[in-house]
């Protein structure tokens, strides 16, 4: 943005429609910025691993998460970028009507000084000041880039500009800022539909014949009074277990992968759900027949641990491990049902899978116990399986284990 003079011998950086309020006690500008004018307006951190000014250490791996973010989502959306300001460095005039009379004076034009620009300093929002400035400075020199450097110049993001430049208040406002609530688990996978997880639970908890009716969506987590049997991000963290592992990460393009086919997935996941469960534990069918209601949930609960998302997040686990070797999930139900996994005995399953906390009774509900009860149960099942279908050696033979 080119300099601007406003009387004889001073020069301003900044010239923007703005409103003014009051917060806090102090003076606030909001007003907004085209990227290209924020880039070469306001300040970005020189030095990233330490803590300047009113601002924590600068995280680059986050930083490009929002590049990416903003280079690859057309419908972006960026929060406003909070700064402060030394008030000497402002100047504001109200606009006047064809009176030369001000109506509102709360509207009009800011101005910085600039050879006060240098107290200007961001306090909230400086990760995305680095990812505009990389994703500007990537796309400028990539002549590929031409159509959507273009487009991110018409594109702006509303900038807070507060009259404080005291340090140490900075440093409060800062924190102050931060202390918003984070978003429930359960609002996001209900919100976010670029998840493919998250849609396929969504998809599940609407149509399933065994979810449907029980899937809490108001909380993250079920009560041990609750009727139903799972939250929605339970489910979703679940079916993400059952495709990928516990520990697996799903990276962006395979998260847009999963969306593409996103039948295939919900299928696979409802075959789980629909047909495997009920076959694998009395519980889960006589939910789906009607035997149990799910006003009954609650009580069952105490007695066995079908009824735990721990045990169902175990069981996903088993399960894929079980289809890696198998074309047939059968011989697994049939040993799951068979077992005993009463809360009440002293042994069974999962007291020799190691996931029973000996002491405080209920299961744990750490990754690496649920991992190794998972693998427990399929090494148990495989030897069931070979006892009770032992291989004929004959390869024509449909041996479902």
């Amino acid at each position: 943005m080119a300099l601007m003079i406003n009387q004889p011998h001073e020069l301003f950086s900044l010239d923007v429609a703005s409103h003014r309020f009051r917060q806090g006690g102090r003076d606030v500008y909001y007003f907004a910025l085209d990227l290209d004018t924020l880039d070469g307006t306001l300040p970005q951190r020189v030095k990233d691993d330490v803590m300047k000014d009113a601002n924590r250490r600068l995280t680059p791996s986050h930083a490009r998460n929002i590049r990416e973010y903003l280079d690859e989502q057309p419908d972006w959306l960026l929060g406003a970028l909070l700064l402060g300001i030394d008030p000497a460095a402002i100047v504001f005039e109200p606009y006047r009507n064809e009176r030369h009379e001000v109506d509102n004076p709360n509207f009009g034009r800011l101005r910085v000084r600039t050879n006060r620009m240098n107290t200007m300093r961001i306090f909230d929002g400086q990760h995305r000041r680095r990812a505009i400035r990389d994703l500007l400075d990537e796309l400028r020199n990539d002549q590929r880039s031409a159509t959507k450097l273009a487009e991110l110049r018409q594109t702006s993001l509303a900038i807070v500009l507060y009259a404080e430049s005291d340090i140490r208040t900075l440093k409060q406002m800062f924190v102050d800022a931060s202390q918003t609530k984070r978003i429930e688990q359960h609002t996001v996978v209900r919100f976010d539909k670029r998840n493919a997880f998250n849609l396929a639970a969504m998809e599940l908890a609407e149509s399933s014949p065994l979810l449907t009716g029980r899937i809490e969506f108001e909380r993250s987590s079920v009560g041990v009074r609750s009727p139903l049997l799972l939250s929605i991000n339970q489910l979703a963290t679940i079916l993400k277990s059952l495709e990928i592992g516990s520990r697996g990460r799903v990276s962006r393009s395979r998260n847009e992968e999963y969306v593409a086919t996103l039948d295939a997935l919900v299928k696979s996941s409802r075959e789980w759900v629909d047909e495997f469960m009920p076959s694998a534990r009395e519980e889960y069918d006589g939910l789906l027949t009607g035997e149990i209601e799910n006003r009954e949930i609650p009580e069952l609960r105490t007695r066995s641990y079908a009824y735990s998302v721990v045990f169902i997040r175990v069981l996903a686990e088993a399960y894929r491990l079980w289809m890696q070797e198998h074309n047939s999930w059968k011989p697994l139900a049939e040993f799951m049902r068979g077992t005993s996994i009463d809360q009440k005995k002293e042994y069974g399953l999962l007291i020799d899978a190691g996931l029973v906390n000996p002491l405080r009774g209920g299961l744990f509900s750490r990754r690496q116990e649920m991992a190794a009860a998972s693998a427990y149960i399929v090494k148990e099942a495989r030897e069931s399986a070979k006892y009770n279908f032992p291989a004929s050696g004959d390869e024509d033979d449909d041996v479902a284990w």
